[in-house]
């Protein structure tokens, strides 16, 4: 009985921790598995946050114009366009600019709620709803106007550029 014993022994001795050497390296490959996926999920999440916040301001930037500062504001506008945003923009910039100018336009543009509506590849979809209060020759005295926005966000490079921007109903 002892003999058997000891056969059995040295067979435990050597599966055992071969058994043990797998396990913890298979551990090892699941976790560096899930905090590979945890990290895509941030990198993620942290690319909507950065295209929402592009898209916010871009649509206070559209919204905030004034007659003494038209230049600029359109300036600001095509710094951060791409795509058909850009060419339309860049179109009616002039148009823009002088409207803005000759009806002594004064504009000041809140975000009031904004958010990601999809993600596909390295666009992103936002919905914002805007508050401007409007001065021009028409209403010196100003008018609340309501605006509602969809964008679609081009990641380019390190930043994030307008792409499409729509007024929908």
């Amino acid at each position: 009985m002892a003999e058997v014993v000891r056969e059995i022994r040295p067979w435990r001795q050597r599966i055992l921790p071969a058994v043990a050497v797998v396990l913890a390296v298979a551990l090892v490959a699941v976790a560096t598995l899930l905090l590979l996926k945890l990290d895509d999920a941030n990198t993620e999440e942290a690319d909507r946050q950065s295209a929402l916040q592009v898209a916010r301001q871009v649509a206070v930037d559209l919204t905030t114009v004034s007659k003494d500062t038209a230049q600029g504001d359109v300036d600001r506008l095509m710094a951060v366009a791409t795509g058909s945003f850009k060419d339309q923009f860049a179109q009616q910039a002039d148009v823009f600019r002088k409207v803005v100018q000759q009806a002594s336009v004064t504009s000041k543009g809140t975000v009031a709620e904004a958010g990601v509506s999809g993600v596909d590849g390295d666009t992103v979809t936002v919905l914002a709803a805007v508050s401007a209060t409007v001065q021009n020759s028409d209403a010196p005295s100003g008018e609340q106007r309501q605006y509602r926005m969809k964008m679609q966000l081009q990641h380019d490079g390190d930043r994030w550029l307008v792409s499409d921007l729509e007024f929908v109903p």
